[in-house]
Parts: structure tokens; C-alpha cells; sequence
């Protein structure tokens, strides 16, 4: 090869990492997110808001299927005539015999009483739901928390049939 000429690979010419410096790269970022992935779960988990917003969610639908519950027993008629019979439609509080519905006696499940600072209640509105058909119904179990404010809102229809 005469006439052909090497030239010499100068570093102030090459562009580029090393392997090294890529998997130093990778090893550096893989460090920050395991260490930003765990304190972000840290401080999701230790929040007492969302706790109490769990918390809350699951106290309405305890008191929302006791309140359905007490509805396949006594009957659209007895559960839903609020001046009669005295919030019948709540199991959390007694009911007198009214007619022909019989004595309700106020439930002792854990839906009934919500852990300290939380408050749940139940409200019948058998006026304005569905456009005032006497047919429908409408339950609302409100949730507050410890510092007073609503945590969940849980609302059901009831039906005649």
C-alpha cells in the first residue's frame, strides 16, 4: 500500500461516551429515582388526610348497606315514611311501632359508631328525588372527619318495587 497514509485518531477528534461513563450514568440515576420513588411513598402513606378519606369512604358504604339492608327487611312502605315512623330508615337509631311496622331497635354494628372524631349521617330526602315521584327515594350518608369538614358523600336511590 504505498502512497496510502494512517493517520493517528487524536481524543480531540472522537465524540461519544466510554462504557464507562454510561454505566456510571445509569448506575447515578438509578440511585436518585429508587431514593425519590421511596420518599414520596413515605409521605403518601404517613398523610393523615388520605387516611381519613379512606377511612371516611368506607364508613359510608358500611352505613349505606346497613341502610339498604333495613329497607329489604321492613319494606319500602315502613322505611320510608319519615313522619310515621321516626327515622325508620336509619339502623343506627331506634324506631317505635308505627301501623303496621314493627319496633326497629338502633343497630349495634361498628357502622353505627365511627372511630373518634368521625361523624356519619344518614338523611332521607322523599321530596325532591326523581322529580317528587313518591316512588323514589333518595338516601345520603355524609361523612365528617376529625377537623370538621365532609370527607366523603355517599347518596343511593330507593325504589318501590
Amino acid at each position: 500500500m504505498r502512497g496510502a497514509r494512517y493517520l493517528p485518531v487524536s481524543p480531540v477528534n472522537q465524540s461519544g461516551m466510554t462504557m464507562i461513563e454510561l454505566i456510571a450514568f445509569i448506575v447515578i440515576v438509578g440511585i436518585i429515582a429508587t431514593a425519590l420513588v421511596t420518599i414520596f411513598g413515605i409521605g403518601v402513606r404517613g398523610a393523615p388526610e388520605a387516611k381519613n378519606i379512606t377511612m371516611a369512604k368506607q364508613l359510608a358504604q358500611s352505613r349505606m348497606e346497613l341502610i339498604l339492608a333495613r329497607k329489604r327487611v321492613v319494606g319500602f312502605a315502613c322505611f320510608t315514611d319519615v313522619a310515621v315512623n321516626n327515622r325508620r330508615y336509619d339502623p343506627c337509631s331506634a324506631a317505635p311501632a308505627a301501623g303496621s311496622c314493627p319496633v326497629m331497635a338502633a343497630s349495634t354494628h361498628p357502622a353505627c359508631t365511627p372511630p373518634t372524631g368521625f361523624t356519619t349521617t344518614a338523611a332521607l330526602d322523599s321530596t325532591s328525588c326523581n322529580g317528587g315521584d313518591v316512588n323514589y327515594k333518595c338516601i345520603t350518608v355524609t361523612v365528617t372527619g376529625p377537623s370538621g369538614n365532609q370527607l366523603a358523600e355517599l347518596q343511593s336511590w330507593i325504589v318501590n318495587y
